[in-house]
């Protein structure tokens, strides 16, 4: 494959708060490392970097899925591989695999492999986890046989025709034409669940590259097969959806019932390294003869159920079988935190139970000794009922109301489990911001330090009478960013680069930056109904330059008309509070948090599709499954412009809810973006490879947005809940992985240097001046002026030149 040619590898711009002002070769930074304080910081200290992200904020999982599993184990490693510039007019290069095997990369005539691994954590199922070894009924014939466990049952719904390339050679929808993973693709113990298709062990594996097309595999929807889930972008090197656990081998080495809460690492330590691809020797560094290796965070937490459901405070008097479960674990020498957790099991069953009509616990007998099925039935599996646009499940089965009698269909998992907690138990903090964030998701820290923990052990708000943001730190308060009060002394040290309702939150919330010694953004402040508004809006033509039709910078009186509410509540969706009532529980109808996850709320347009008639014009496959004829994947197209297919009447855009039943949740257009709160061109590039998680014509998620010369955004911010600058104490990781990276030691975000030979102004110093060249880009000017000795100057030019290419790997 070709290398792709950087051309002004401006690498340390911020999304979030600008860059970092450029150290000048005379004084390295406080934060260099030691023996590095003569180093020219005006030069790349590596001879390759090797970027290290995730795929997701905060992966939040549990390890023991005998009894019920809400979310799989499944954390990616995520790299792209820059050939430094050796010299002070040459290119980095972006380094791409084999033509003929996507596990070698090639640097000209060099060959080699990325071996990765974590450190200190090389197996799971067994003392860390209970997946693969748990019985699992998936073929549905009432029998236990080989490769039937939940690892295997979890991803029934995936399929694939030939490849991960989305190959499908007979352009068919026929389900005997499928190849499904879980049943005709068993998942390796230890793998991910790409298999033995694209191999992915925990131990003494190598990454994959995901190609011009990236890593897909087919789901089905209630209205059309064949629906494509890009599990990689294009260009990028992976591992596939570990099984990563945040427990050590050092940890796990005692007796797995002995574990305790502080047992946690939830920031476990990935490693990348370069190896020969014949001898599988480790590549050494020109310039410190190490070997070339780069370490990266990859999160997993384990949520906080347990505070709540193994006492009083979920269960009341009326659930009490939990009780008799914690009390055989302890019998059996268990931990009181590893009791709790079993006990939570069976009180979040008993309550399904009763609350919704189900029968998960009629086997279940609290005086059986079996320690390895204390359900007498398969493990409940929420996404076998619940739609889940997170791991691809769009159809949710339907149940009858036990109040109407009515069938009807079972809400998304997400909605079901964020509507019912943040209505029952909202735990506003003074201010009146829920902390059920972190009292679910979880806040555990590496040292494993309990002390100011968000949570209480009965389930109670420790910061009620305080902030929520005083807590010690957790995925995303206190470690990322967004909440780090000493980004501008430890970091990005310029100005943020914020829109209208950024600069509304930085003077009213955050207030980090602006030099009020601020707390920072509280999870609400991105995670709200707003952000769908804005995205439902948006016809972008560009949109790192932000052309085409948006709301986003726009006067907050214009975004307020734009999207039909008053400025009130439009404040009150910037920072959405608790609205308690008479029982202490948050008001459907007038919280916006509630608003976020309610029933009733905008859900933006997936695409324009066929009608005919009153209806959507639709087709049948061999099976005789119907399928709706897309037109568009940007419902903001000019509908007129289209052509109608034979036998259409007519054409219309649908929300996200006609396709899937998991609704607009986890997708680009149900989650935060960059351009919520920053003004162009720090923003995320336009959706397009990975529909219908993105779309052309709307902002793409920042972990599927590409910036500069085809590098991913994480490759030089890291990833989202993690971005540079993050606290030192909190993540160690993330803190030390930029500085590895920057020649000046610097904590991020990537500086021109890190690949780029730069002069005293910290501009490379390939981007002369070039006034004679017709385009804009090619001159090498920003806002009409020269960029080569400006670096604030240099970083917004190279993030507004990105190419948008939907996800799309650039041409040379």
């Amino acid at each position: 494959m070709n290398r792709k040619t950087l051309a002004l590898a401006v690498l340390g711009a911020a999304f979030v708060a600008g860059c970092a002002p450029q150290q000048t070769a005379k004084a390295p930074a406080s934060g260099a490392k030691a023996g590095t304080a003569t180093a020219d910081v005006t030069k790349p200290k590596n001879d390759y970097n090797i970027t290290v992200n995730y795929e997701l904020g905060m992966h939040c999982t549990g390890f023991d899925f005998s009894y019920c599993c809400v979310l799989p184990p499944y954390n990616s490693v995520q790299s792209q591989v820059i050939k430094t510039a050796d010299g002070p007019k040459a290119y980095p290069e972006l380094l791409e695999s084999d033509e003929e095997d996507h596990g070698i990369l090639v640097d000209g005539k060099k060959r080699f492999k990325l071996a990765y691994g974590h450190i200190d954590n090389t197996y799971s199922e067994g003392a860390k986890l209970a997946y693969w070894n748990v019985p699992y009924d998936v073929d549905g014939d009432g029998k236990w046989e080989a490769n039937e466990n939940v690892a295997n049952a979890y991803w029934t719904h995936l399929y694939v025709y030939k490849d991960l390339k989305g190959s499908n050679p007979k352009g068919t929808s026929k389900d005997s034409e499928k190849k499904f993973v879980g049943l005709d693709i068993p998942v390796p113990q230890d793998n991910g669940p790409a298999g033995a298709a694209v191999p992915s062990p925990m131990k003494g594996g190598h990454l994959h590259y995901s190609g011009e097309k990236g890593t897909i595999v087919y789901t089905k929807s209630p209205v059309l097969d064949n629906v494509p889930i890009v599990l990689t972008n294009p260009g990028i090197w992976d591992a596939l959806g570990l099984p990563l656990t945040p427990f050590t081998d050092t940890v796990a080495a005692k007796n797995p019932l002995t574990l305790v809460e502080s047992d946690i690492q939830p920031y476990q330590m990935a490693q990348v390294t370069m190896v020969d691809a014949d001898t599988g020797k480790p590549v050494l560094d020109s310039h410190s003869g190490k070997p070339v290796s780069f370490v990266g965070t990859s999160p997993i937490d384990i949520p906080n159920c347990a505070n709540c459901h193994s006492n009083d405070t979920a269960n009341g008097d009326k659930y009490t079988l939990y009780k008799q479960e914690r009390a055989f674990w302890k019998g059996l020498g268990a931990s009181d935190w590893i009791a709790n957790l079993k006990a939570t099991s069976i009180s979040i069953l008993e309550m399904h139970d009763d609350k919704n009509g189900t029968d998960f616990l009629k086997n279940y007998k609290a005086n059986s000794r079996d320690v390895s099925n204390r359900l007498g039935r398969d493990p409940v599996l929420c996404q076998k009922c619940h739609a889940d646009n997170v791991i691809g499940v769009l159809s949710s089965k339907t149940h009858k109301d036990k109040k109407t009698g009515k069938e009807e269909l079972i809400p998304p998992l997400t909605q079901a489990i964020h509507t019912v907690h943040q209505t029952k138990a909202p735990l506003p903090d003074s201010h009146g911001r829920t902390a059920a964030c972190q009292a679910c998701h979880p806040a555990h820290r590496q040292d494993g330090n309990m002390d100011g923990y968000p949570i209480t052990p009965d389930g109670k708000n420790a910061y009620a009478d305080a902030d929520n943001r005083d807590a010690a730190g957790g995925c995303f308060v206190g470690r990322d960013v967004h909440s780090n009060p000493g980004k501008d002394r430890d970091g990005v040290e310029t100005e943020e680069h914020l829109n209208a309702i950024g600069q509304w939150l930085q003077e009213n919330v955050s207030q980090i930056g602006n030099g009020q010694n601020g707390k920072g953004l509280w999870c609400t402040n991105c995670h709200n109904q707003l952000s769908r508004e804005l995205y439902q809006r948006d016809n972008l033509e560009n949109a790192f330059l932000q052309t085409g039709k948006t709301l986003r910078n726009k006067s907050l009186e214009e975004i307020a008309a734009g999207i039909g509410v008053s400025m009130d509540k439009l404040k009150a969706m910037m920072d959405p509070k608790v609205v308690l009532n008479a029982k202490g529980e948050d008001t459907p109808g007038k919280s916006e948090i509630l608003h976020t996850w309610a029933k009733d709320r905008l859900v933006p347009d997936i695409a324009v599709i066929a009608l005919k008639g009153n209806g959507p014009l639709v087709h049948k496959d061999e099976d005789g499954d119907i399928n709706v004829v897309p037109l568009s994947a940007n419902p903001a197209v000019d509908i007129a412009s289209l052509d109608l297919p034979e036998g259409a009447t007519g054409a219309a855009a649908v929300p996200y809810e006609a396709a899937t039943h998991g609704r607009d949740y986890w997708l680009s257009a149900g989650a935060p973006h960059c351009a919520d709160c920053h003004a162009a061109p720090f923003v995320e590039g336009q959706g397009g490879v990975a529909f219908p998680i993105n779309q052309p014509g709307k902002y793409s998620l920042m972990r599927y947005t590409k910036g500069h010369a085809g590098i991913a955004c994480q490759g030089c911010h890291e990833s989202i809940h993690g971005l540079y600058p993050v606290t030192p104490d909190v993540d160690k990781t993330t803190y030390a992985q930029a500085a590895s990276y920057n020649p000046d030691g610097s904590h991020g975000p990537l500086k021109c240097a890190a690949c780029h030979v730069t002069n005293s102004d910290g501009v490379p110093l390939i981007a002369k001046h070039q006034p004679d060249e017709e385009e804009v880009a090619d001159r090498h000017e920003w806002k009409g002026k020269p960029i080569e000795h400006d670096f604030e100057a240099a970083v917004q030019w190279m993030h507004a030149y990105a190419p948008d290419l939907g996800g799309k790997i650039p041409e040379e």
